[in-house]
């Protein structure tokens, strides 16, 4: 029983550690380590004037150092870029002048302006720094400074570059599904709050809007992680892996999916919990229509949690359909109800076109779990 105990604390400490992205950073930070340990033995024998500027290459280590293999190699070009102009500029104002409040507010003021073109990235702000150290530091020596400095970032860089690459390089699908499951509990949630908005007939508009601030940037972090685990493939030897290309495929099609749910989700927003004047509830669902309504997003929000067959979705929906043919009464109230059967069965729509094949589910079963 002891050591049954301690395998389920193993696996759930296990659980925890790749959800919370534990695992990855950790691997991040001993890759790293290794990365500026082994930039600094080599750098300590690197023949000419270099040698003696040896601190520099731990630092180009770490900025080769990125999430992704590409980004990694985009960081370090734009670095050493920016590092060059940089020392050119310091160049041109030792030319004008001796060092001295001029050339630095030449240095500061020239490196700031070129390093605002995008096109140097992650290079910008080195610009006006490598041109301050080669005025302020190497003063006398800049030369020798200069070659010293570009040379030991060059060497730093290109180490990160390949232990990045040669060690375990990071592949982020897993980080993309848990935050693409994450969004599905917060959807569900927003749904859940729009049914108990009909049911209890109160409504909190600034409340709504934290709940929507909530979903815009959970879909925007998507977005993001998306983007990041699709960059992990590119330049990554482990991006030939069998599977991989398709399980990108997967994650796109469930976030477009969750894209157009979220899209939809504002919409029922707007028409259930916000729109019109609160005393006579013109431009809302009119009460005989609430009940089916509600019922329709629980059951959706049960939908996109994977808990309910996509079934269940159809028949409440249905159910307000019914209730919509019955009705021959206050127009108005019809057509806002109809605008928000439309927005119903995008959801719908939208969930069953990412789950046709089963290995594209939208919900949390897209890990294993049963659906409905």
């Amino acid at each position: 029983m002891r050591f049954e105990h301690i395998a389920g604390m193993g696996t759930r400490v296990w659980r925890w550690s790749r959800t919370s992205g534990t695992q990855p950073r950790l691997l991040h930070a001993g890759k790293a380590a290794a990365a500026a340990v082994i930039a600094w033995f080599i750098a300590r024998h690197v023949p000419g004037v270099a040698a003696a500027y040896p601190y520099y290459a731990p630092l180009g280590a770490v900025v080769a150092m990125q999430a992704t293999v590409f980004a990694g190699i985009r960081s370090g070009v734009q670095t050493l870029v920016g590092i060059a102009l940089g020392i050119v500029i310091a160049g041109f104002t030792m030319w004008v002048g001796d060092p001295g409040f001029l050339a630095v507010a030449l240095a500061v003021g020239i490196g700031v302006l070129v390093g605002g073109f995008r096109v140097l990235g992650e290079g910008s702000s080195w610009v006006s720094t490598a041109a301050l150290f080669v005025l302020l530091v190497g003063g006398a020596h800049a030369e020798g400074y200069s070659l010293g400095y570009l040379v030991q970032m060059a060497v730093g860089v290109v180490v990160g570059l390949l232990v990045n690459f040669l060690v375990f390089p990071p592949l982020h699908f897993w980080d993309a599904e848990h935050r693409i499951d994450a969004v599905n509990e917060v959807l569900a949630d927003h749904l859940d709050g729009l049914a108990r908005v009909l049911e209890e007939g109160n409504r909190d508009e600034k409340a709504w809007d934290r709940q929507q601030d909530r979903l815009d940037r959970a879909i925007a972090d998507v977005r993001s992680r998306v983007s990041i685990a699709h960059e992990s493939r590119r330049l990554n030897p482990r991006g030939a892996l069998r599977g991989s290309r398709a399980r990108l495929q997967r994650d796109g099609a469930r976030f477009r999916a969750l894209e157009r749910v979220a899209w939809y989700t504002t919409d029922l927003t707007e028409l259930v919990a916000r729109s019109g004047p609160v005393p006579d509830g013109l431009g809302r669902p009119d009460p005989a229509f609430a009940g089916p309504l509600a019922k329709a997003l629980r059951q959706l929000a049960c939908m996109i949690r994977g808990e309910c067959p996509e079934e269940a979705g159809d028949d409440a929906i249905a159910e307000v359909e019914r209730a919509l043919d019955a009705s021959r009464e206050n127009p108005s109230h019809v057509a806002v109800t109809s605008a928000a059967l439309v927005a119903l069965r995008g959801i719908v729509e939208s969930e069953r076109r990412a789950t046709n094949d089963p290995d594209t589910r939208t919900g949390p079963s897209a890990f294993g779990r049963p659906r409905g």
